[in-house]
């Protein structure tokens, strides 16, 4: 027996009782000498290298030049059906995760693209019954399209978005949501704004964070529609998510439509805002707008955007609602539990929840007369878009 293939046994040996370090020494050893892999031997070897130089190391040459010997000797298994560890998928993912964490993305969509998505595994992982982990196959999709998204390939993002829409089974903390939301947001830097709102319109039915009216505000300014716009971005800035400093460049927004459409006092509020909290950060701030500002006589100094923002809420209220006129009606029905009701105005009835009250809750008792705004809202359970009431005054006070 040759020096190679009695490494090649000491190998095989030492992989069977999982001393994987010893396992690959030898290895290496048979290869040098110019031992033959088996293709048994190949995938012992390819586990070997995963255990001792890829699982859990940080990223270094090494790493990848190991990562590089196993996809050259292994192929990747059809995991589809099953969970069955492979070492081809699982070197192949923890690189991308590893470029993703170092912002490596054209190396990411190059390991990405060594993965055929349809063979990976649909299986979720619990470990725990709070927590549910996402599918490879779900992990896979958003790292290409989040890197896919960071090279400005949007076209691609689309296309990928679109795939994991189809052939991921369940999604895991509402991960469908980020593809539409990636789908919106490439079509927006396409120029196709019709078709992003289509998308974030839908993304509304379900989710109700500020930075998705946000994008439905610039797509309706690109479209040069400044009253859809004005009323999506004063949706963004008023809800209760967020922060005012992450909203800022939507104060420059509305203050700019404002401005274009004649409302002078009411722009110069929305710069001021914007002042203030660049001002209270520290950010840049452009000296022709110091100069607009000084010239309104406005503190320079202030920056309690805070109380700025409270001062002028009801600003924000009625460009959220421009051109609705507020209905009157009576409250017709309470629910049992209080936190929810319905409104009768204009031989309509309107659903409201209780928190849209704005004055006394002590006043939410049926016989009562209000007056509101409406708001579109989806109603899950008939699947169609319905008018809430909301923003809610009392008339008998």
């Amino acid at each position: 027996m040759s020096s190679a293939e009695l490494n090649l046994e000491k190998a095989r040996e030492y992989n069977k009782i999982k001393k994987y370090s010893q396992s690959l020494e030898m290895y290496e050893a048979a290869i040098e000498e110019g031992g033959e892999l088996t293709k048994g031997d190949k995938e012992k070897y390819a586990w070997d290298l995963y255990f001792v130089k890829i699982k859990d190391h940080p990223f270094s040459r090494e790493l990848e030049e190991s990562a590089t010997k196993i996809v050259n000797n292994v192929s990747q298994i059809d995991n589809s059906k099953g969970n069955k560890p492979c070492p081809y998928t699982l070197t192949s993912l923890y690189l991308m995760k590893l470029c993703s964490e170092n912002e490596n993305y054209f190396d990411l969509l190059r390991w990405a693209s060594k993965i055929k998505p349809e063979l990976l595994s649909n299986k979720q992982f619990k470990p725990n019954d709070e927590v549910t982990m996402n599918l490879n196959k779900e992990n896979y999709y958003l790292q290409t399209t989040k890197a896919l998204m960071e090279v400005k390939n949007y076209d691609q993002t689309i296309k990928v978005c679109q795939d994991a829409l189809v052939n991921i089974p369940k999604f895991n903390n509402n991960n469908d949501i980020w593809f539409k939301l990636r789908i919106a947001k490439s079509y927006k830097e396409l120029g196709d704004y019709d078709d992003s709102i289509e998308f974030l319109k839908d993304i509304t039915k379900t989710k109700h964070d500020w930075y998705i009216y946000r994008d439905l505000a610039e797509n309706y300014f690109f479209k040069e529609e400044y009253n859809e716009s004005l009323k999506w971005a004063a949706k963004a800035i008023l809800a209760p998510d967020g922060k005012l400093e992450s909203k800022v460049k939507l104060f420059s927004l509305v203050g700019d439509i404002l401005e274009m459409k004649g409302f002078e006092d009411e722009s110069v509020i929305n710069k001021y805002m914007f002042y203030v909290i660049r001002n209270a950060k520290e950010w840049s701030i452009d000296d022709d707008l110091k100069d607009l500002l000084s010239n309104y006589g406005l503190d320079l100094e202030n920056k309690d955007y805070k109380s700025v923002f409270n001062e002028y809420k009801n600003m924000w209220v009625s460009l959220k609602f421009f051109g609705q006129e507020r209905p009157y009606g009576v409250i017709d029905k309470v629910l049992e539990d209080g936190n929810a009701g319905f409104i009768k105005a204009n031989g309509k009835s309107y659903y409201f929840n209780t928190r849209e009250f704005m004055d006394d809750k002590d006043y939410v008792y049926e016989g009562t007369e209000v007056s509101f705004y409406l708001e579109d809202a989806y109603n899950k359970s008939k699947e169609e878009m319905v008018k809430n009431a909301v923003n809610i005054d009392c008339e008998m006070l």
